[in-house]
């Protein structure tokens, strides 16, 4: 049997040798590494690896990573940049137990910190011929394989994305290539025949902001004083607290459209207010306006998820919708032949803890078989 000091040697060259050692020399052909994280995309449910091949392509990395499924990359450590800290070592006959905190920093920039233990089993001669690897794999797997996000649970990314007005943070830049990045995952959302009958336009230059942020404040004025009906939605009590607070968001939103650092435009092509052309003048009906509505507001949504798993916010505002040939002229948008459907605001959020939007629960607004009569 190798002595102690032989199989704490192994250890440490194992962890802090030169990156040109080849740690596959230190193990036996039959060697077992229990990993547990099974998130590799290579390996995707794997937890056990067996043999030096296998090993040295999946958990060493010797071969390039391949794509997850949702195309995002693995952000690995640079190894470059590790460090190993407040490093204990036990060794017990075969056995040998390491913990330390490693420390590096990824190819993309991100810091990354996780305790480590591994206990190794070293055959007579000296190799080690079995792994446990015991880490903090949910962080492991939320900065290497997850990316910049916030939200990973889709229950509470559901249920936690909510209009944002006060807490979008208007100092924060917001990159174009994260707007592309949200977009690229909302594209998939379903649509009409899958054509995409929509376009995105985004803008940043802040004359064109601080027009569109004109042109809804007037458009506000216009809603508001707007001339009432029985209607219900001409008949909202806001004197309450809950209703007084969404009000002083609205305009504090209104206040600050020009400041926020991304405003979108989303539309979807042909019109269903008679006010198209050729064939579409025509196709005012439900069926059409489901088609078309149906065909854009998916993936509007989607894109909404997207930045919110992301820190991101937005609102859901249509007020421009009643100068939207105004907007149109600003912005070069073909009236006739695409539909805006309203103006959404794009930023980071000041904090990322947002709690569950309050609702009325599924029971209340739910029928079976039949319609059910108007809710209480």
């Amino acid at each position: 049997m190798a002595t102690r000091e032989e199989q704490l040697d192994a250890v440490e060259q194992f962890f802090e040798g030169p990156r040109e050692l080849d740690r596959l020399s230190l193990m036996s052909e039959d060697v077992e590494w229990w990993n547990g994280l099974g998130k590799f995309p290579a390996a995707p449910g794997q937890t056990v690896f067996r043999g030096k091949e296998e090993i040295g392509r999946i958990v060493l990395g010797r071969a390039p990573s391949p794509p997850q499924p949702n195309g995002r990359p693995v952000d690995r450590y640079d190894l470059a940049t590790r460090t190993f800290d407040d490093v204990r070592t036990i060794a017990d006959g075969p056995f040998v137990f390491r913990q330390h905190t490693y420390r590096a920093t990824t190819v993309r920039g991100r810091p990354y910190e996780n305790v480590y233990g591994f206990l190794f089993r070293f055959t007579d001669a000296g190799l080690i011929d079995r792994i446990w690897e015991h880490w903090g794999t949910l962080e492991a797997y939320e900065t290497l394989f997850q990316g910049p996000l916030v939200v990973h649970d889709p229950d509470l990314l559901l249920q936690t994305t909510p209009s944002v007005r006060k807490r979008l943070d208007l100092d924060r830049p917001v990159p174009r290539e994260v707007i592309e990045e949200c977009l690229d995952l909302a594209v998939h959302a379903p649509n009409g025949s899958n054509q995409q009958p929509y376009r995105f336009l985004f803008v940043d230059d802040a004359e064109r902001k601080a027009a569109l942020a004109d042109i809804y404040r007037q458009a506000m004025a216009d809603f508001v004083n707007r001339p009432r009906t029985d209607a219900p939605e001409d008949n909202i009590d806001r004197s309450d607290p809950a209703s007084k607070r969404m009000t002083e968001s609205v305009m504090h939103l209104a206040r600050h459209m020009q400041d926020v650092p991304v405003l979108c435009v989303p539309l979807v092509a042909g019109r269903t207010d008679g006010l198209g052309e050729g064939a579409h003048a025509e196709r005012t009906g439900a069926l059409w306006q489901a088609n078309r509505w149906g065909s854009v507001i998916p993936a509007l949504w989607s894109f909404m998820l997207a930045l919110r798993s992301r820190g991101l916010g937005s609102a859901w505002t249509t007020l421009t919708l009643v100068r939207e040939r105004e907007v149109a002229e600003l912005l070069g948008i073909p009236f006739a032949k695409w539909m805006q459907v309203g103006l959404f605001p794009v930023a980071y959020t000041k904090g990322t803890g947002f709690a569950p939007t309050p609702r009325r629960p599924a029971r209340d607004v739910m029928a079976w078989n039949g319609y059910a009569g108007e809710p209480e």
